[in-house]
């Protein structure tokens, strides 16, 4: 009879908590949702009533190979040491996202394993005999491997960062006239936003979010600066930190920091102006100059062999 007691009350209490502790209907569709959407694709019944696995109807590439190179991504990054996945991480800020951390890696392991394989042909091929002249092939590859995506990044960073060098300018203009017609801080990057291009359209959305999400404003900038990677908004954004902290009016920073950046795009004209003459040269010596040698000197030289043959 004890045990009997006991076993209803532990079925009690099993219950009770159950009930308690259960989701509701809606988040019980949620997770069986979340949970559908972590396993991917799977059974779905057609109009006719046929059973269909939605999986193998994805190409092979999705299928397999794909769940196959990000397994051995994700196994790269895992060996990588954490100074360079901070460096990456940061480098593919800087890009503007092209791909993760873990397809960078795996990317650039990719390229130096293919390229030392393609060292080992070459050295069984041509060097023979000789392992110095076969270990320093396969170096050489394995390190151009391992840089390949290294130097597309750096132009995609490259490219990312003249476009907004060139619109910075014009982005601290409209900050200044927004700020000094009565907007606050938040609202003129709002408007930098809604006005401009990307990317230093989504740099500002971004900064703005952060404000919005309870970054520190200071923060926020910090984080603005570190991902362009430009000394130029670097300046601004600690000029804004600095008027902030110290009580000054923003709207005299901002038309300050606008006033610097248009003189020194000024300079960097007059200094690219400057150094065509020297960049003209070289095309002068090469194909101009001699062109007017030609027409200048050819009848000349002409008429002198003419004159000599006859004599």
């Amino acid at each position: 009879m004890t045990w009997l007691i006991l076993l209803l009350t532990f079925g009690a209490s099993a219950v009770t908590t159950y009930l308690l502790v259960a989701p509701s209907g809606e988040t019980a569709l949620v997770r069986t949702r979340a949970a559908s959407i972590r396993r991917g694709p799977g059974l779905r019944r057609t109009a006719d009533g046929t059973v269909v696995n939605e999986e193998m109807e994805l190409p092979f590439a999705q299928r397999v190979l794909g769940p196959m190179l990000d397994r051995f991504y994700q196994w790269i990054l895992k060996r990588t040491p954490a100074r360079v996945q901070a460096n990456v991480q940061l480098r593919l800020i800087q890009a503007g996202h092209p791909m993760g951390p873990s397809h960078y890696v795996g990317l650039q392991a990719l390229f130096a394993s293919g390229l030392a394989l393609v060292g080992v042909l070459i050295s069984s091929q041509f060097v023979g005999q000789k392992p110095l002249a076969a270990a320093g092939i396969m170096t050489v590859l394995l390190l151009l491997g391992w840089r390949v995506p290294e130097f597309w990044l750096s132009r995609i960073i490259g490219q990312r960062r003249k476009l907004i060098d060139k619109a910075l300018p014009d982005v601290l203009d409209l900050l200044s006239v927004s700020v000094e017609a009565g907007l606050g801080l938040d609202g003129a990057i709002q408007k930098v936003g809604e006005k401009f291009p990307d990317p230093i359209a989504g740099e500002f959305r971004e900064l703005l979010k952060s404000i919005r999400l309870g970054t520190p404003r200071a923060d926020a900038l910090r984080t603005l600066a570190d991902r362009t990677g430009l000394a130029d908004v670097r300046t601004f954004t600690a000029a804004v930190i600095q008027a902030e902290q110290l009580g000054v009016a923003i709207s005299r920073v901002l038309r300050a920091q606008a006033e610097a950046l248009r003189v020194k795009r000024k300079q960097k004209v007059e200094e690219r102006a400057m150094g065509l003459p020297l960049k003209m040269l070289f095309p002068l010596i090469l194909f101009i100059f001699p062109t007017i040698f030609i027409v200048v000197l050819g009848p000349v030289v002409i008429s002198f062999v003419t004159t000599m043959t006859k004599h």
